[in-house]
């Protein structure tokens, strides 16, 4: 029994530990390179998964079975291509028939199926006029292959400054980069998160809204 425990943790410490040391990193470099820039929120989103990354680091190499199932389960957490990378070589160094791997399968492939599902950008602009200019919006979005269901006029529920809203935050990498690109196109628009959704079934994974102020976009 010693050297099977043994053997799962030098597995965990080849494949899973570099992993893990790599993405605190990143998380880390990223945000003191673009401390100034990076808000309140997004910075808060980095500390909060290399938080939860360290809890990990040292939950999956317990000998307690229900201590490693804890960490598994807190990579639904993370960032979903991190979190596939994770679970899946977890399961690789649990036994087979186990609770943790058939978990740590399902959670590697639940987050494989965010990070290849295609987003939606709803678009919501306050009249009219603005519908027509945000038109050319979602041609660029589409050819970017992020698909726009329609355009929607909210008239005075329009807020004072123009958003672009994401409601999950496993999926603020996409949503960074969805913005980050309406930016460079011209847009003036704050990135927001909008919490009270992650555990919501009214809303798809990859759901995103564009919220334009009146007389936005020009």
């Amino acid at each position: 029994m010693s050297e099977e425990k043994d053997k799962q943790k030098s597995w965990i410490e080849i494949f899973i530990m570099p992993l893990v040391v790599a993405a605190v990193g990143s998380l880390g470099t990223y945000f003191i390179t673009h401390q100034q820039e990076a808000n309140a929120v997004a910075k808060a989103n980095s500390d909060r998964q290399v938080k939860i990354l360290e809890i990990f680091a040292e939950k999956i190499t317990h000998d307690d079975a229900g201590q490693r199932l804890l960490a598994i389960k807190m990579l639904r957490a993370l960032d979903p291509d991190l979190a596939e990378k994770l679970a899946l070589a977890v399961a690789e160094t649990e036994p087979e028939n186990s609770v943790t791997r058939e978990v740590a399968t399902n959670i590697g492939f639940e987050a494989k199926a965010i990070t290849q599902l295609q987003p939606r950008v709803y678009i919501h602009v306050n009249g009219s006029s603005e519908r027509d200019i945000a038109k050319k919006l979602e041609e660029l979005l589409e050819k970017n292959e992020w698909n726009v269901p329609g355009i929607e006029r909210v008239g005075s529920k329009s807020p004072n400054q123009s958003q672009f809203r994401y409601f999950k935050k496993a999926e603020s990498a996409k949503a960074k980069e969805i913005h980050q690109f309406m930016v460079d196109q011209g847009y003036d628009v704050a990135l927001r998160y909008i919490g009270g959704y992650e555990d919501s079934n009214n809303i798809r994974p990859m759901h995103f809204e564009v919220w334009f102020s009146k007389g936005m976009p020009q």
